[in-house]
């Protein structure tokens, strides 16, 4: 982790694309490809947890397509700073980026069933790969879709990581897909709320 002061770093700062209850997440004015995620000190377990793990899978050799690229990290005097790929529309690559928990509401149904589909492909790579996340949910995952509305890509964008104080699902299979397990059940709980908020009737997709 590299150190830099507060004005070294406030020249890249550009606007918020969004807000969390630890951090905030700003454009790179450098990059139009990459964003920093920004917490104080005072209240940083949540990034530090993240790097701590994004370190951990680089070094295993562990990299996935539903995972944001991790490119570095950074602390001021008083912050912890997470660089890594922004989620959001790039025209230039006929790329557009859409929240899930809202994508759901008017989607087609080539659209669900192109996400029910990605769903499961997340579900054996995670396990596969054993791949921690703690915060599974339609509200922190985002898909990419062509100008045409053809779904390219579904991205989990935090909570990366397990936060228990002896993380025996991070190292050991076992533990890890017995946790997989458990944040995948409460997930397609989660999501069927999310489907009767945003479109009621019955769900239509099973993953």
């Amino acid at each position: 982790m590299s150190t830099k002061t507060q004005s070294e770093f406030s020249k890249f700062f550009g606007p918020v694309v969004a807000t969390g209850a630890e951090r905030i997440c700003v454009r790179n004015l450098k990059d139009q490809f990459s964003c920093f995620k920004i917490s104080k000190k005072i209240h940083s377990k949540e990034t530090r947890r993240e790097i701590k793990y994004f370190k951990f899978l680089k070094k295993r050799g562990i990299s996935s397509s539903f995972i944001p690229a991790f490119i570095d990290n950074f602390e001021t005097k008083e912050e912890i700073i997470i660089e890594q790929e922004l989620i959001t529309d790039h025209p230039e690559q006929n790329l557009f980026a859409f929240r899930v928990e809202e994508f759901v509401a008017d989607a087609s149904d080539k659209q669900l069933a192109k996400l029910e589909q990605l769903f499961r492909e997340l579900y054996r790579e995670l396990k596969d790969k054993n791949i921690i996340i703690s915060d599974l949910h339609a509200g922190n995952m985002m898909i990419y879709c062509d100008e045409a509305g053809n779904i390219k890509r579904l991205i989990v964008v935090d909570g990366f990581g397990s936060p228990e104080a002896i993380p025996l699902a991070k190292y050991f299979r076992y533990f890890g897909r017995k946790k997989i397990d458990r944040q995948w059940a409460k997930f397609r709980r989660t999501f069927d709320a999310t489907w009767q908020r945003r479109r009621g009737g019955k769900q239509t997709i099973s993953f």
